[in-house]
């Protein structure tokens, strides 16, 4: 799994292997812990049917429909729903959405995100309590709300550059809107560091919670992305004075 679950984005090997869960699976490996003690590997939460079909309730980058009743949280995702192109800055569908449905990238009813966190659980529920079980992915909802809040007002930040005129529409955006989905060709600096803020500390956010790794979590992901904000907005200020003289 390592090959391809590590790295920038997603370094799901690096925080399962110094989690818990992974320091277990180590020790038994070589010999410290014995071979009957509890240890789970990726394939014991995530392969459960012995194939690669590795779906989670949130899905890759942690958005779903319906929306939330949390009100904040609600206009939160709307805002990074547009931000990944599938709702135009009108909050209207676009061609986007579609490819997503096509690809199930993300849980797009309620009943498909519940089908995929209680098959979780019943993967849990092999070693802890269900209680606990339950406890510790809604932990993972959680911090996925807190990180919505810090990434919806760096993409806020910068979409009102382009309302504003002080950034110009790219020839290839549909929009004058940020586009979280150009990656490393993001067309401005403040563009690239919002790319750095969804892409790399935004996943190391939620998927370290869900890897019962705090470290990441908090270090590598919640507390990068207020770093990251702050630089944002910092340079959103800049660029507004510099449009002014």
């Amino acid at each position: 799994c390592q090959t391809c679950h590590m790295g920038f984005d997603h370094p799901q090997w690096e925080m399962y292997s110094s989690s818990k869960h992974g320091v277990r699976y180590l020790l038994k490996q070589s010999g410290v812990l014995p071979a009957s003690v509890a240890a789970p590997t990726c394939q014991t939460c995530h392969m459960q049917e012995g194939n690669h079909e590795v779906r989670t309730a949130w899905g890759f980058l942690a958005v779903r429909l319906p929306l939330p009743e949390d009100k904040r949280w609600a206009e939160d995702r709307v805002t990074i729903l547009k931000g990944l192109g599938v709702l135009d800055p009108e909050g209207k569908p676009t061609a986007r959405l579609e490819i997503v449905k096509q690809a199930q990238v993300a849980r797009l009813t309620q009943e498909d995100w519940q089908k995929e966190r209680d098959k979780m659980l019943r993967t849990c529920a092999q070693c802890h309590s269900e209680n606990f079980a339950r406890a510790e992915l809604e932990k993972g909802d959680r911090m996925i709300r807190e990180a919505d809040r810090l990434m919806a007002e760096a993409i806020r930040t910068v979409a009102e550059l382009y309302r504003d005129g002080i950034l110009q529409k790219p020839a290839n955006y549909a929009y004058a809107y940020p586009d979280l989905l150009t990656f490393h060709d993001a067309p401005t600096p403040i563009e690239t560091k919002l790319h750095e803020m969804h892409l790399e500390y935004r996943m190391r956010a939620f998927q370290g919670t869900f890897h019962a790794n705090p470290d990441y979590a908090l270090w590598y992901g919640w507390a990068a992305m207020q770093r990251t904000l702050t630089e944002i907005k910092h340079m959103a200020q800049e660029l507004r004075e510099k449009h002014r003289k």
